[in-house]
């Protein structure tokens, strides 16, 4: 009877052959700073057409480490897939079923390679779709993945680095070979961190020189609230500032403009938030819906008359005040610089931002709020902070 010999050989350069297995080890480090390159320069890419339209999103350090370290380990991953794939494409088939079982590896290690790229471009594709889409973004209620789901991207590499191993043992022993390609993808990994990272801080300078007058104004608003009225804002609240498009960005002009609506006095705080939303020309609508019986309601700030409203609940020397006067001078200098719309008609218009258009009845309105303050002698001093309406039809 002959004899089977189930013994498995173990794993070296003699078996694998000398030149093939140079050439694995190339291919797959060759492999690894392609994938890598192309993952960080395309996360750029999709960064940079998202702020055309919209915010750029923007990434703590912490939060930005951590995706670049599973960028670079995932790229490794895969090389080793590579490598072990063009190892396993050798000749020498000592065994019955080594052709086979090489087969076999060779085939799992392409799928988990294909299907991992295929995943990354699905999803990069998926989000920037979901961005550049109308009325899409929602970086403020976005679910956090660091936060949420970091251990995912942690298993990840851990995964398909043991999947391959798990194949290669179907023909070989591998013995010391696995702590080798630890050691090995480790410092595979620091090399592409320190290689083929991206820095996004040139995105990002150019980004926020777009809006380098609004930041400063800001700043110099947050400045003088603290200096002169003891008023701190709180990081989020200035960082909301600072975008303009999120969904915590629009709640937060369409939340201020719902409190100066309200009846009772309003915090010095939220007078300069308004103060600060009106200059910096900030919306909670990129629609505008046109309507006989509501021509107001396209004003995305407090209406002059119920600034006018919180005037009066303060003395006309208070902070309070000087604040209010400052807000109207804003909604003066905004409506002079915008289209008077004569006619309404029923029809939604996407919002231009560089073209602003009020309504007639809201220059109507905020001539007779100018006016009624004018004709009050204590706000003799305060009154020349208001500009002239020019833009009067």
């Amino acid at each position: 009877m002959k004899k089977i010999d189930f013994k498995k050989d173990k794993i070296s350069i003699q078996n694998i052959g000398k030149q093939r297995f140079w050439f694995g080890i190339i291919s797959g480090f060759i492999s690894a700073i392609t994938i890598s390159l192309i993952i960080n320069k395309t996360r750029e890419l999709i960064r940079y057409l998202t702020s055309i339209s919209e915010d750029l999103l923007t990434f703590e350090n912490k939060e930005l480490t951590f995706f670049n370290y599973f960028f670079v380990s995932l790229s490794t991953v895969l090389g080793l897939s590579i490598t072990i794939w063009v190892w396993m494409g050798g000749s020498i088939n000592k065994r019955k079923k080594h052709k086979l079982y090489k087969q076999q590896v060779r085939t799992n290690t392409q799928l988990i390679f294909w299907l991992v790229l295929f995943l990354i471009a699905q999803l990069g594709c998926l989000f920037l779709f979901l961005i550049l889409a109308k009325n899409s973004t929602n970086y403020g209620h976005s679910i956090n993945l660091y936060e949420d789901h970091s251990i995912l991207f942690i298993l990840i590499p851990i995964v398909i680095f043991a999947q391959n191993w798990f194949l290669v043992r179907l023909i070989y022993k591998t013995g010391k070979w696995i702590f080798i390609s630890v050691f090995v993808s480790v410092i595979t990994t620091l090399i592409l961190y320190k290689t083929t990272t991206v820095d996004q801080n040139k995105l990002n300078d150019m980004y926020f020189t777009r809006y380098e007058k609004e930041y400063n104004y800001v700043e110099l608003e947050k400045s003088k609230a603290k200096k002169k009225y003891g008023v701190k804002y709180n990081k989020t609240t200035i960082e909301i500032l600072k975008q303009w498009r999120t969904q915590s960005a629009r709640k937060q002009v369409r939340d201020i403009k719902e409190i100066f609506s309200k009846e009772g006095k309003l915090s010095i705080d939220t007078i300069i938030l308004q103060k600060i939303i009106i200059h910096n020309h900030k919306i909670y609508s990129s629609y505008r819906y046109h309507s006989k019986s509501r021509p107001l309601n396209n004003w995305q700030y407090a209406l002059p008359e119920n600034i006018l409203k919180q005037i009066m609940y303060f003395e006309c020397d208070s902070n309070e005040t000087k604040e209010l006067f400052e807000t109207l001078k804003e909604e003066i200098i905004l409506v002079n610089k915008s289209k008077i719309e004569l006619n309404n008609y029923e029809i939604y218009e996407r919002i231009n931002n560089l073209e602003p258009k009020v309504n007639i009845e809201l220059v109507k309105q905020l001539i007779r709020v100018s006016d009624s303050l004018k004709s009050l002698k204590k706000y003799s001093e305060l009154n020349k902070l208001l500009p002239e309406i020019k833009n009067v039809p």
